[in-house]
């Protein structure tokens, strides 16, 4: 485990306090049961809409803020670290897409792992996904 160490000056040098950042496993209910809202809406999403604003984009969002506390109900680590590393997850995803990554690894179309991963790139979801990390990181700061 890595331990980072910051120290901040709070008046006088001897007032100085050592605050130490750490990524530490442990589980979250609160944020366990937010990913579980987050994981339904995307299967009522993927399973009944059929347009072109909500699943494509709302589920982009979405599963970026799904991504984030799930990872969240796991690991104590600090949001803006935790919300860069989801969005740097999607942007991966995103990238695969872009190379045709499923198609190289000889996924077939129709399987699960497919879906998941996603077939066409599109500039529009990295935007989308930006913006999940956006109100991640506003909803945990508030």
């Amino acid at each position: 485990m890595k331990m980072f160490k910051r120290v901040t000056l709070t008046g006088q040098p001897s007032n100085m306090v050592e605050e130490t950042c750490a990524i530490h496993l442990r589980f979250s209910v609160k944020n366990g049961l937010k990913s579980l809202v987050c994981f339904i809406a995307l299967v009522v999403i993927a399973l009944y809409v059929r347009d072109s604003f909500i699943r494509p984009t709302v589920g982009d969002v979405l599963v970026v803020v799904w991504l984030y506390y799930f990872l969240a109900s796991l690991f104590s680590m600090p949001v803006n670290w935790l919300v860069s590393l989801v969005v740097l997850i999607a942007f991966a995803v995103e990238l695969g897409q872009l190379l045709q990554v499923a198609v190289w690894l000889g996924i077939e179309s129709s399987s699960p792992l497919a879906v998941i991963l996603g077939a066409t790139f599109d500039w529009k979801d990295l935007l989308a996904y930006c913006i999940g990390g956006l109100l991640c990181w506003w909803m945990e700061k508030k």
